[in-house]
Order: structure tokens, then sequence, then C-alpha cells
């Protein structure tokens, strides 16, 4: 998942282009950059036991020194997300049934001296492939 997600970021969202890891970004990164992090993983199962079909939660954080640059960058990750729905993404072609928008909130980080825009979700799909 988070390999379909990059390349639907980068391919909306050029800027942030070879400026998105997972967890935390390398010391001394220049902004914009993003830095995700899954949550929870929720698999769905029956009665015959687990399907293909999962929920996963991920923390997006996009910094920016900025502010002005961290809420226009914010606003292009939320919509994107947004258009996910119903359509199938990445290389791979994973199908996203739906996505919630948990929280969409802000700070600054005073050590790092960058704006972050935090955003929230969770993001139902069915898995195409053991590790996809």
């Amino acid at each position: 998942m988070e390999t379909a997600l990059r390349y639907e970021l980068i391919k909306v969202i050029p800027e942030l282009n070879n400026q998105i890891y997972p967890t935390n970004a390398p010391e001394g990164s220049q902004g914009p950059y993003l830095v995700y992090a899954r949550i929870t993983t929720r698999k769905e199962k029956t009665l015959e036991g687990y399907t293909n079909k999962q929920a996963l939660s991920y923390m997006f954080s996009i910094m920016a020194t900025k502010y002005s640059e961290m809420k226009s960058l914010t606003k292009k990750v939320e919509d994107l997300l947004i258009s996910l729905p119903k359509t199938s993404i990445g290389t791979q072609g994973i199908y996203i049934e739906d996505i919630d928008i948990n929280n969409v909130t802000e700070q600054y980080e005073h050590e790092l001296k960058v704006n972050r825009g935090i955003i929230d979700f969770t993001i139902y799909f069915e898995e195409v492939e053991q590790y996809g």
C-alpha cells in the first residue's frame, strides 16, 4: 500500500518527489517533505476466515518551513486522498473501496523549525498480492 500511495502522491504533487519518508525524515532534510506512519491494521474476517480486505490507518505529516506552503501541500494531499475511493492506485492497481479522513490538524515543530500538517486517515482496500 505504501508504494501505491507514494506513486499517487508523486504523480499528483511533484514537489514531494524524492521527499517522502517512512517514520522519520533523514536528519537535515530540507522541506517540503512528507513523513508517513502506519497506525493500525485491520484485516477483515468472515466465518470462513480472513479475506483479502483490509483497513489501514496512516498518519501523514506534511512538513514545510513556510506556513503557507504547508497549508497548500496539506490541502493537495487531502484532496488526493478524497479522490481515491472507487479507483485503482499504483502500478499494481490496488482498488480503493473507501477512505475516511479521521482528523486534519497542524502544529509547529520548534526543534525542527518547520510547520507540520497532519492528516490521519483510514484506507479500505482489497489486497491484490500477499505483500501489496
